[in-house]
């Protein structure tokens, strides 16, 4: 039976019924009268729960947890991307799961975004490129990829509420582009708008982008799903182009879609013309998933059945073998660190070897919030550096978990203390003693629903960092971050070895990458700026309010760097080796110029063809990238052994802005006056002489009623209890984040049925 006999099955009610998800993760089946599929976040692993409740982000069943798309993007290697995505395709068919909910793929337009993990790049081609192998490898193992989020959601804060102000030519070449490289090359099944509005129309609401753009002129035939929550007037959303709202919001959708079509303000064809790309959908993929085949377990799980459901991940059928997805996690962070600095320090001899910082013992692998992976234990860094064959003294340094910033200097002055003392006695043993020193981003600084206010790395990891170079230059830094972080206290330092969040092998790699078992070849995806008022959209990102204004327009990233001629900490496409290669070309034959690994075009080209050499004394990879007009259009990584030389030739993809349907006098929502960006278009809804309403924020009602400060109070202590957890702690924030920040429509859908749409209009009452 197809989707249309399917749908000739349902009543109206159902077909309305059928835009809301069942639950918090699955589609509607109309008491069994249809398939469903089953969904789960999954930008770097599976992170399925067995329970219905989406907002509970740190537990969910065992999985491998792989590189987040900040370390993958570093490889510049589009083959592991494709392995990555069929990797966790393979662990979703064992959990039933038939749509992932990834990759992340927004552009980083500022480095303090506090989801930059989540994305690969500044550079909408190298996403793109990276996005695609993904969303192919995925849905080669029949199971379904949803790309997000859609689009130009650059900021944490206030994201449920913000406008991202932008030219339609910026939208298109930078915002955009990656995402129409990845529908036109790799057909994903699905996408997720996301939270915020553009130009002042919730994406969700957007018929230009999720219509016009998206289906007219790319040919997009999947569907539309909302991020969680993003659902505010489910007729607008529908009539906009979106076919599944998520989660369940228990009836209340219903209620909008039935009630205008009955007013005559929806028609029925409007709803069976979504629900047939949402079956077609369905039909595709319900039937790949949750085959039962033979498991091998990962190490150190054990098999506890409960409830009549198998939890572990040692005793669930799985058509994979976890000790074989550790191997590639593994493989994954070794071909994705970056080494930034090197005074032939780096690798290390077997022997002694200081190790500071908590975080070679408590290691940063991957991000907080909805990407949260649950992992089998595995070796951290001081026991993976053991098994090398180093003779490890470790002080912890600095206290890693989470700690009020108020509490912070009295509660690591002692680790500092201790460290300093150790670190002094060590050297007057063994003057040259090399020292490791652990270093990153806690999870306090950086996660989904927040923001990082500027570069740096946590005060007590500074101060311990300056005493230690104090003492000795034989120093080697292992960074941890999921974007760039101001290093410039640690040139003093003979090495730099930065691993981004590099999943459940961490520990693993950095041993093998500072033992020299394996060479370093990753290249940045993304500058790394000497400040954050250097940074292209500086006084203009994650402002108080809620106008986010893009007037850098398309100078994003090194874009900017170069045309402003501002010198940087590291530059977009830098990375070191452990040997040296020498790359060769007739590109001038072709009008071009050959700058180590960087071939400039200043003609177009289909493909250029060059030679590389190791000329050095180890095995290696170097990546060759192609520019035209300042722009990536072209890369290729190749690995060679000592002395080898091999010939690639490098397709060029030049971006043609006017093939993709804006052309001068073309389609634009806002107008640039005196440098400000302003809407002409924006959201009407709700617009009443009332100050507030259901498209209003609890944070934003509560100053215009004491009823609602006191109700968010009493929501605030009630997650700290429930989650038992101080207010601060990063899983705590991103809760209260999206109580106080979502439009309050939105919380009768996520609140699972705890905020009804009564008391939503009875909060909206208050604070008008």
């Amino acid at each position: 039976m197809d989707a249309v006999e399917l749908l000739n099955t349902l009543t109206l009610d159902e077909k309305i019924r059928l835009f809301n998800g069942e639950g918090s993760w699955r589609t509607y089946s109309a008491k069994g009268k249809i398939p469903h599929i089953v969904m789960s976040d999954g930008p770097h692993g599976l992170r399925k729960q067995d329970f219905e409740n989406y907002a509970d982000l740190n537990h969910s069943n065992t999985a491998t947890c792989f590189p987040t798309a900040s370390c993958i993007a570093s490889s510049w290697d589009s083959s592991i991307a494709e392995e990555m995505g069929q990797a966790i395709a393979m662990e979703a068919k064992a959990e039933n799961v038939q749509l992932m909910l990834g990759p992340g793929m927004n552009i980083k337009r500022s480095p303090l975004c506090g989801r930059n993990f989540e994305y690969y790049s500044e550079d909408p081609y190298l996403t793109g490129k990276m996005a695609s192998a993904f969303v192919n490898g995925m849905q080669k193992e029949g199971v379904g990829s949803c790309i997000k989020h859609f689009a130009c959601n650059n900021q944490e804060k206030r994201r449920q509420t913000s406008s991202s102000n932008v030219d339609e030519k910026t939208l298109r070449k930078i915002y955009l582009r990656a995402f129409e490289y990845t529908v036109k090359n790799a057909k994903p099944a699905a996408i997720m708008c996301s939270y915020n509005k553009v130009n002042g129309t919730y994406t969700a609401h957007n018929r230009h982008l999720l219509t016009e753009i998206l289906r007219e002129e790319w040919g997009y035939k999947g569907i539309v799903v909302s991020d969680w929550g993003a659902c505010i007037d489910a007729v607008a959303c529908l009539k906009a182009g979106m076919d599944l709202a998520m989660p369940d919001s228990h009836g209340y959708f219903d209620r909008q879609l039935k009630k205008a079509v009955e007013e005559g303000t929806l028609t029925e064809k409007e709803i069976t013309d979504s629900n047939e790309r949402l079956l077609n959908l369905i039909l595709q993929y319900s039937l790949k998933g949750g085959e039962s085949l033979p498991l091998t377990s990962a190490p150190g799980v054990s098999v506890t059945p409960s409830s009549g459901h198998i939890s572990d991940l040692a005793a669930r059928n799985a058509p994979v073998e976890f000790t074989q997805q550790h191997a590639k996690a593994l493989r994954f962070a070794q071909q994705s660190a970056v080494l930034l600095k090197n005074e032939d320090f780096l690798p290390l001899k077997k022997g002694p070897v200081f190790v500071i910082g908590e975080l070679a013992e408590k290691m940063k692998l991957q991000g907080c919030g909805s990407s949260h992976i649950t992992t089998a234990p595995y070796d951290n860094a001081l026991e993976s550096l053991k098994k090398e064959g180093f003779e490890v003294t470790y002080t912890p340094g600095y206290f890693s978990g989470f700690c009020k910033r108020s509490k912070a200097e009295k509660k690591n002055k002692p680790y500092i203390q201790k460290a300093v003392k150790e670190l002094s006695l060590a050297l007057e043993t063994t003057p040259k003693l090399p020292v490791l020193f652990f270093c990153g981003l806690t999870e306090a600084f950086e996660g989904e629903g927040f923001d990082r206010k500027d570069l740096q790395l946590p005060p007590e990891q500074l101060l311990l960092l300056s005493e230690v170079l104090k003492l000795t230059e034989n120093v080697a830094i292992v960074s941890f971050s999921g974007a760039p972080i101001d290093l410039q206290s640690a040139l003093k330092a003979k090495a730099i070895l930065h691993m981004y969040l590099c999943g459940e092998a961490c520990g693993e790699a950095v041993a093998s990458l500072v033992s020299g078992q394996c060479n370093p070849c990753g290249k940045l995806a993304e500058t790394w700026p000497l400040k954050v008022e250097d940074t292209p959209c500086y006084g203009n990102f994650a402002p108080e309010g809620d106008e986010v204004n893009y007037t850098e327009g398309e100078l994003v990233g090194y874009r900017w760097y170069n045309q402003k001629n501002l010198p940087v900490l590291f530059p977009f496409g830098y990375g070191l080796s452990y040997t040296k290669f020498e790359v060769k070309s007739e590109v001038a034959k072709v009008a071009g110029e050959l700058c180590g690994n960087v071939i400039k075009l200043s003609e177009p080209a289909e493909a250029i063809s060059v030679s590389i050499k190791n000329i050095g004394d180890r095995a290696g990879a170097e990546v060759v990238q192609i520019y035209y007009q300042g722009e990536l259009c072209g890369f290729k990584k190749v690995t060679l052994e000592a002395g080898e030389e091999k010939s690639v030739e490098i397709p060029v993809e030049i971006y043609n802005l006017a093939e993709s349907a804006l052309a001068d006098g073309g389609k634009t929502d806002f107008v640039i006056e005196g440098g400000q960006i302003s809407s002409k278009n924006a959201n009407k809804r709700d617009r009443v002489n009332q100050k507030h309403s259901l498209s209003s924020s609890l944070i934003d009602m509560s100053k215009d009623s004491f009823r609602i400060r006191m109700f968010l109070k009493i929501l605030r202590l009630a997650l700290v209890i429930m989650n038992k957890k101080p207010a601060e702690d990063p899983s705590v924030k991103i809760a209260i984040a999206a109580i106080e920040e979502n439009p309050v429509e939105s919380l009768i859908s996520t609140s699972g049925g705890i905020i009804s749409e009564k008391f939503a209009r009875l909060l909206v009452k208050w604070a008008n």
